[in-house]
């Protein structure tokens, strides 16, 4: 009865010993890219979270760090692509809130505002305590607005829209100053990427 036992146990150890093996390597290569990470050596930690999601496509940590590494060397669409596979492979609400964030800073990036506007509202709606997220939902909304109200859609109807009066002008160009004066939430830097 105890050599069946002992087999049993053998048995097991040696089916989980490649998946824990496997789960040791895909952690220690997501270490690796954060310290290449914290050094700005993106390139470097690019290819050790690439490293990691070989041996675990699902990992939320490597798909999301990957996702920075290449947001930081501009490379947003790329980015959005990893970002979204960590929102599949979120373990919580509040890291499925990270990704959806990052997603939305990617857009901010490339100034498409109403998809900023999209994604930092489901990052509200996982956690609605981050500040940060709140801050740059507000930017993006305000800067989707300036570009509706600058960029009308074509009038459709009958009568023609008079743009060009003088008076309509002025009112946009004082629109814009004031947006100017209160428009960004990190006035003079980047968008905040949040990082794990």
């Amino acid at each position: 009865m105890k050599k069946s036992l002992y087999k049993i146990i053998a048995l097991v150890w040696v089916a989980l010993f490649p998946l824990l093996a496997s789960a040791q390597i895909e952690n220690h290569d997501v270490r690796v890219g954060n310290t290449a990470y914290r050094s700005k050596n993106y390139a470097a930690a690019e290819k050790k979270y690439r490293s990691a999601l070989s041996k675990k496509e699902s990992s939320f940590y490597a798909n999301f760090n990957l996702g920075n590494a290449l947001y930081r060397k501009g490379e947003w669409q790329t980015a959005r692509n990893y970002y979204q596979k960590a929102v599949v492979a979120a373990p919580s609400s509040r890291l499925r809130a990270e990704a959806f964030h990052n997603i939305g800073t990617t857009y901010l990036q490339e100034k498409k505002y109403k998809e900023a506007v999209d994604f930092l509202k489901k990052s509200m709606l996982s956690n609605p305590n981050s500040n940060e997220t709140r801050k740059q939902l507000a930017y993006a909304i305000r800067m989707d607005k300036r570009d509706k109200k600058n960029n009308p859609p074509p009038n459709t109807g009958d009568r023609k829209m008079e743009d060009n009066s003088q008076d309509n002008n002025r009112k946009i160009l004082e629109s814009l100053d004031e947006d100017e004066e209160n428009r960004k939430p990190n006035s003079g830097q980047k968008s905040m990427v949040k990082n794990w």
